[in-house]
């Protein structure tokens, strides 16, 4: 497992207090830096859990999660998470929802502002910032949602199927708008997914996980950036065949849901 790597989980396991069953069971992962990595799995297999111990959000019982080469023993603050609901504060308009990581911490001042501006006007919203959750449509909450764990530059981001109750056209010019994000800052992600092309679009790597364990990761043999139009590629479609058919042969998801 290469030292250097940005995000790594060594030998984690954890257990819900109660459970028979271990949700994860000796996970190892390496991202590297500026990487996209994809979990794929089916619900109930542990991969949320898995993020969260990325997070810092639990803690395993055994094993050790990484960040920088530092041990993670709570929430670190280079890391940026979306979870599945955008969950924006809805009294907030866009822009103050975008800068509440920084409000958290102290008074945002007008260079933060502007870099909040920034991002929401890199994903389209440069006209909506003053709007209120409630005025915004799905897709707009998710950007508003990605451009606030983005704010602060964080060095890796944790997503947690964050499009999945989006329409298909919405949810491929999310993927788009990650991926551009991403490579443009470096940042590298760990992406949690139950869709399969999202997976094959969206990673570097794939990971798929059953029941607590990582039964495959590899390459994803396409070529970065995604051309546009791939996904109705020949090898496109061989790549989502090939994780289909290690999904069927793992064993079936046991345990507490993710």
């Amino acid at each position: 497992m290469p030292s250097d790597a940005h995000l790594i989980l060594d030998g984690v396991r954890y257990r819900f207090p109660g459970d028979p069953l271990e949700t994860v069971a000796g996970v190892d992962w390496a991202i590297p830096r500026g990487a996209i990595h994809c979990l794929l799995g089916r619900s109930g297999c542990g991969k949320t859990t898995l993020l969260k111990l990325a997070a810092g959000l639990i803690v395993p019982d055994e094993g050790r999660v990484r960040i920088d080469g530092k041990p993670l023993r709570g929430p670190a603050p280079g890391v940026g998470v979306v979870f599945q609901a955008p969950t924006l504060l809805a009294w907030l308009s866009a822009l103050d929802n975008v800068l509440l990581p920084v409000s958290l911490k102290r008074r945002p001042q007008a260079p933060d502002r502007a870099a909040a501006r920034d991002l929401l006007a890199a994903m389209g919203l440069g006209d909506l910032a003053e709007r209120r959750p409630a005025a915004l449509s799905g897709g707009q909450q998710s950007r508003v949602a990605m451009a606030r764990a983005l704010v602060t530059e964080p060095g890796l981001l944790l997503l947690d199927e964050p499009f999945a109750a989006l329409d298909a056209l919405t949810r491929e010019e999310l993927q788009d708008d990650l991926l551009r994000l991403c490579a443009s800052r470096g940042t590298a992600a760990l992406f949690v997914t139950h869709d399969i092309a999202e997976a094959a679009y969206l990673g570097d790597r794939v990971g798929v996980m059953a029941a607590g364990r990582l039964v495959h990761d590899g390459a994803v043999p396409l070529p970065r950036p995604r051309p546009p139009g791939i996904r109705y590629d020949p090898a496109f479609g061989a790549v989502c065949r090939s994780l289909r058919a290690i999904m069927d042969g793992a064993a079936p998801a046991i345990g507490r849901a993710a």
